[in-house]
C-alpha cells in the first residue's frame, strides 16, 4: 500500500505529489501568463488519476489521506478493467485505492445508484445481474431494481407465443434475484435499417423510459474489452453517449470474456436452467440447441464447469460442433477462446477437444479464409 500526500504552495502555483513508495515526486508547476487566471485549487482528485498507471504497473495500491469523488472512483476502476484486459504487459496488476472518505459530485442521492437493467434472459444480460446482486461487481455494483426484456427486437413481434415463453425464463431468473421484471412491446426495429449497427440506441430509447425511478440503465457488453466488436450496434464506446445529466447509460461486463461469465452464473445453479440464447432458431422461445449461438453457449459451459442441468434438449455432442456453421470471424474468434481453455480441463471429453481443433483448422483452409474473417 503506497501512501498519497499532496502540497500545494500558498499561492496554489506549485502542486507536488508524494509518495515515495511508489515513485519519485510528481510536480506540477503553473504559470499565468498574459494576464491568465491561475487555476483555483479545489480536489485532491488529479493526484489519484496521475499516480494509477504507475501503481498498476508497479502493483501498490494507494491510500490516501484525503476525499475522492465517488463518480471518479468508479471510473478509475472501469480504467483498470479496460487497460488490464488490453495491456496486461504494462498494466499488470488491479490495484485498490483507499480515501480518507469520498463526496459526491452528482445530484444522485443513492449509493448505489439505482439501476434498470437490460435483459435477454441470456448469459450476458444474466451474469449482470447475478454479479450485481450478489455484490460481485466492487466499486461498480448497482442497485438493479428492474429487468427489462423487449418484445420486438430479437423476438418479433409476431411470435406472441415465444415472447410468453421467453418471459416466463425471464422471470424465473429476476424471481430468484429479487429483481422486478418488466416487458416493453415496441415496432422499433421494423423502422429502422440496419439492426445491427443500431440496437443500441433502441435499447436506450427503451430504457430511458424508466428514468423516473432509476439513476441509470446497464447494458451487457456482447463481449469483453479483449475480445470486442470494434464496429457494433452497441459496446462500451458508444454506449455512454446516450446518457443525460440525471440518467446514465452504462455498459457492464467488459473485464470478463464470455466463459468468465459462465463460470459466474454457473455458481448459481437455479439461473442456468433459465438461460435463453437462441435468436437463430425457432422464435418459440425456448433453445434450438443446434444452431451456431447454441453449440457455442453449450461448448462456453463446458469451459466454464457448469454443472448439469442445461437448457437444451440435447446434449454437447462431437459431431454437433463438427457441423457447426461458422459465418463470421467473431465466431472463429470464439471458438479459438473455448479451445485455449478447454485444454486446460483434464475432465473434457477428449472426442470434444478434437472437435473444436477440426472445426477451427476446416476454416482455416485457404478456399473459407477469406469468409471466416472478413464478412
Amino acid at each position: 500500500m503506497a501512501r498519497v500526500e499532496v502540497r500545494v504552495s500558498e499561492d496554489g502555483l506549485h502542486r507536488e505529489v508524494l509518495s515515495p513508495d511508489l515513485c519519485s515526486p510528481l510536480t506540477y508547476r503553473i504559470v499565468p501568463r498574459g494576464g491568465a487566471e491561475p487555476p483555483k485549487f479545489n480536489t485532491h482528485d488529479f493526484a489519484l488519476i496521475a499516480l494509477l498507471p504507475i501503481a498498476m504497473h508497479e502493483g501498490q495500491s494507494l491510500e490516501v489521506d484525503f476525499p475522492a469523488d465517488s463518480v471518479l472512483l468508479d471510473g478509475l476502476d472501469h480504467y483498470q478493467e479496460i487497460w488490464q484486459s488490453w495491456r496486461p504487459d504494462i498494466f499488470r496488476h488491479r490495484v485498490t485505492i483507499r480515501t480518507a472518505g469520498e463526496y459526491l459530485k452528482t445530484s444522485h442521492q443513492h449509493y448505489p445508484p439505482r439501476a434498470v437493467a437490460a435483459f435477454s434472459s441470456g448469459v450476458d444480460s444474466t451474469f449482470t445481474l447475478a454479479r450485481h446482486t450478489h455484490d460481485r461487481a466492487g466499486r461498480a455494483r448497482r442497485d438493479i431494481r428492474t429487468a427489462v426484456l423487449i418484445h420486438g427486437f430479437d423476438m418479433p413481434l409476431d411470435a406472441e407465443d415465444g415472447f410468453e415463453t421467453l418471459s416466463s425464463s425471464a422471470l424465473a431468473i429476476c424471481q430468484q434475484l429479487g429483481i422486478d421484471l418488466v416487458t416493453v412491446a415496441t415496432n422499433w426495429r421494423q423502422l429502422i435499417a440496419n439492426w445491427e449497427m443500431t440496437f443500441g440506441a433502441g435499447l436506450a430509447s427503451v430504457l430511458h423510459q424508466f428514468d423516473a425511478a432509476h439513476d441509470l440503465a446497464l447494458i451487457a457488453t456482447e463481449e469483453s474489452y479483449q475480445n470486442c466488436f470494434p464496429v457494433w450496434g452497441n459496446s462500451f464506446w458508444s454506449d455512454r453517449f446516450f446518457s443525460a445529466s440525471s440518467f446514465a447509460i452504462e455498459s457492464d461486463g467488459g473485464a470478463y470474456d464470455r466463459i468468465q461469465r459462465a463460470e459466474l452464473v454457473s455458481q448459481y445453479p437455479r439461473l442456468v436452467p433459465h438461460l435463453r440464447v437462441c435468436w437463430a432458431g425457432p422464435r418459440t422461445g425456448e433453445n434450438c440447441g443446434t444452431c451456431p449461438k447454441c453449440t457455442l453457449t453449450k461448448l462456453n459451459l463446458l469451459a466454464a464447469g457448469a454443472p448439469q442441468p442445461w437448457p437444451f434438449p440435447q446434449p454437447l455432442t462431437p459431431q454437433l460442433v463438427r457441423d457447426m456453421q461458422i459465418k463470421t470471424r467473431w465466431q472463429i474468434q470464439f471458438l479459438e477462446l473455448i479451445l485455449s481453455r478447454l485444454q486446460k480441463r483434464a475432465d473434457v471429453d477428449p472426442d470434444i477437444l478434437l472437435a473444436v481443433r477440426e472445426r477451427i483448422e476446416r476454416q482455416r483452409s485457404p478456399s473459407r479464409r477469406f469468409l471466416a474473417f472478413w464478412k
